[in-house]
């Protein structure tokens, strides 16, 4: 068996878990046995009385093949591991005991030969994730003093300049400071074509630098960069057992003994114990222990093809109970791309003193209303050094000092929060914002609310469609949860779909965590959206948690459960529906695992399956089921000619997965 060592239930044994494919050495040893083999075959076939030729013949081609699997099952043993190599260990050893040599040997033979096609079929289902997890490199070239240097990225640090030269894979996280290329983002976003990158430009580590020489300022190095937090989310994926494991170590428990007793209760009412070396060798679970495993790579893989990382194979069966799906607004139904629409100064104030005021309260913030002030405001990017104390109110705005003065920059709930109160004149400038469909944002000074800035936001182009699809694919409750003004919200949600009485505003991000467990409480599996920046405690309660992620903004990495890489919503119902093709596909493999081994333990018990048989069979399943698995890549996440949809399109019935 070729798929994940574990220390519950059963194990691999050393012989099954390869390093990953068929190398030199392992070519020749299986290349020595099957000379060895076929000339102890032709020797019993065709010389007859020389005996002692096929024996050595067949023991060499064993002491290649079989020992490998009595070795790692003994050693399984030694550390308390059930090992999926026991019955077959038990079967070589009784075939020896009966001098079937070259039964013995043929039974080595076949069970190395599966191996490799097991590890063959298993490294297809893991390609895309190998491709995601591409190691950085160690070093890069360092500009310093005027001088390009090698050096460690241990040894590299923010505000430093790096060197990448054309086929470079890009070591860091960082900004273009001279050069123009063309990079490959693939890695980090599943977009295949690359993207021009010039000076001011952002470029990340696992990118790869095509034709042009770049010097990039380093901002995040190793584990702190979008790529080191891809590689922790991959490592999990790996890591993470799925719900429906459980019920293949309790198996484990019992299954073991149980065959043993079969073969013994064989061999006592017939007498032929090659029948109960053949029952053995078909009672292998090698198939049960893949038909989950195997699905849920295959689907991460997929997955991670298209840039939608999945941190584990329980968010993919969950997918297959979800019955809700709620949504943030800004930054997930939304662009979250602000920008300063109107600005309302009061107290003598000027339209460019607000927005200078503002600047000065947001510069350390990368929130997307930060964003939009900080572009808006005279002299973008100076007011950083301003401020002297900050403090960030999620959901809310935030506070900051300069000097003497106290900055509040944020909602009327943050206003009645820090003790400022709110004038009528600043109340009708709201309603009458927010009536245009612009969200309203008071800026205070001291006790004195001295304006209000206007910010818009504009739907993302797939936002309508996607909620369309969602409910064609059965989502009984589609809501939105915002922290903005309840009429811009409305306003949004008419565009999008989404019906009045299903949008809730004016809630901070543990409210919305509060409206998930309400949710959850009345028997619901809800899948939440949002865009990672201040939805972590709503993300983290969802039995789905699903980020609009971005290559600057790690923090959907940190949070959630899913990240769909190209910053899109697009790929969400395409994920849903690999999730339940995921389900679906390990319970075919599970049912077809089981009925495919009773079957062949019923043809070993009547003396129909040989031995040498039995393996071929044996093999036979468990290719069966990687090949299922395997397919789940091919089935999910198709483009059809001008559209993002999968192959069945929008409103399609799909056929049946599975077997």
């Amino acid at each position: 068996m070729a798929l994940e060592c574990d220390t519950h239930g059963w194990s691999c044994s050393p012989s099954c878990c390869g390093s990953g494919g068929l190398d030199a050495r392992e070519a020749v040893r299986i290349g020595a046995a099957g000379v060895l083999l076929g000339a102890a075959l032709a020797a019993e076939h065709f010389a007859l009385s020389l005996p002692i030729p096929v024996a050595v013949l067949s023991l060499g081609s064993l002491v290649l093949t079989g020992l490998p699997i009595i070795v790692g099952t003994v050693q399984g043993l030694l550390q308390r591991q059930r090992n999926v190599g026991e019955l077959a260990s038990i079967a070589i050893v009784a075939a020896l005991y009966l001098g079937e040599f070259t039964v013995a040997a043929e039974l080595g033979f076949i069970m190395a030969l599966g191996e490799v096609a097991e590890e063959y079929a298993h490294r297809r289902s893991r390609r895309d994730i190998e491709a995601i997890a591409a190691d950085t490199p160690r070093y890069a070239f360092v500009v310093r003093d005027g001088e390009t240097v090698r050096a460690a990225l241990s040894e590299i640090g923010p505000g430093d300049r790096v060197l990448v030269r054309p086929g470079d894979v890009v070591p860091v996280d960082g900004t273009v400071a001279t050069g123009t290329s063309a990079v490959d983002e693939s890695h980090l976003t599943g977009e295949s074509i690359p993207v021009e990158k010039g000076p001011g430009d952002a470029v990340y580590a696992g990118t790869i630098n095509h034709d042009g020489a770049l010097q990039v300022t380093v901002l995040r190095v190793g584990d702190r960069s979008a790529y080191g937090k891809i590689m922790q989310m991959v490592r999990e994926a790996e890591e993470r057992r799925p719900p429906s494991r459980p019920l293949v170590d309790r198996l484990a428990v019992v299954y073991t003994p149980v065959m043993l007793a079969a073969a013994g209760v064989v061999l006592l009412a017939t007498g032929d114990l090659q029948r109960s070396i053949s029952l053995l060798i078909v009672a292998c679970p090698c198939a049960l222990l893949l038909a989950t495993p195997s699905a849920v790579l295959a689907a991460i893989g997929a997955g991670a093809r298209r840039g939608v990382l999945i941190r584990g194979g329980e968010y993919l069966e969950a997918c297959s109970k979800i019955d809700t799906v709620v949504f943030d607004k800004t930054g997930t139904l939304t662009l979250g791309d602000l920008h300063v629409t109107k600005v309302v100064p009061f107290c003598g104030r000027t339209v460019e003193g607000v927005l200078r005021v503002a600047a000065v309260a947001e510069a350390g913030s990368e929130h997307p209303v930060a964003r939009a002030i900080l572009d808006a405001a005279p002299e973008p990017g100076s007011h950083a050094a301003d401020a002297t104390e900050m403090h960030l109110h999620p959901g809310g705005g935030i506070e900051a000092r300069s000097g003497e003065a106290r900055i509040v920059v944020g909602s009327a709930r943050l206003l009645a929060l820090t003790g400022i109160p709110l004038p009528e004149e600043a109340r009708a400038v709201r309603d009458t914002l927010a009536a245009s469909g612009v969200t309203p944002v008071f800026v205070a000074v001291d006790e004195e609310v001295v304006g209000v800035i206007g910010l818009q936001d504009r739907l993302r182009p797939e936002s309508v469609e996607v909620i369309e699809r969602l409910r064609r694919e059965g989502i009984e409750t589609i809501a939105m949860l915002t922290g903005d003004h309840e009429v811009v919200a409305r306003r949004v949600a008419a565009e999008a779909g989404i019906p009045e009485d299903a949008v809730y505003a004016g809630l901070l991000p543990g409210q919305k965590q509060e409206y998930v467990e309400t949710l959850q409480t009345g028997d619901r599996t809800v899948c939440f959206v949002g865009d990672g920046t201040n939805d972590g405690p709503a993300l983290a309660r969802a039995d789905i948690g699903v980020s609009i992620g971005s290559r600057e903004d790690t923090v959907a990495l940190e949070t959630s459960h899913v990240v769909l890489m190209r910053g899109g919503l697009a790929e969400l119902p395409d994920f849903l529906r690999l999730g339940k093709r995921a389900a679906r596909t390990i319970t075919a493999n599970v049912l077809f695992a089981l009925a495919f081994s009773f079957s062949m333990i019923a043809l070993a018990a009547l003396g129909i399956l040989s031995p040498a048989g039995g393996a071929i069979a044996h093999q036979a399943g468990t290719l069966i089921v990687l090949a299922n698995s395997a397919s789940l890549a091919g089935r999910a996440f198709v483009d059809l000619p001008g559209g993002r949809f999968g192959r069945h399109g929008p409103g399609s019935c799909p056929a049946a997965d599975g077997l």
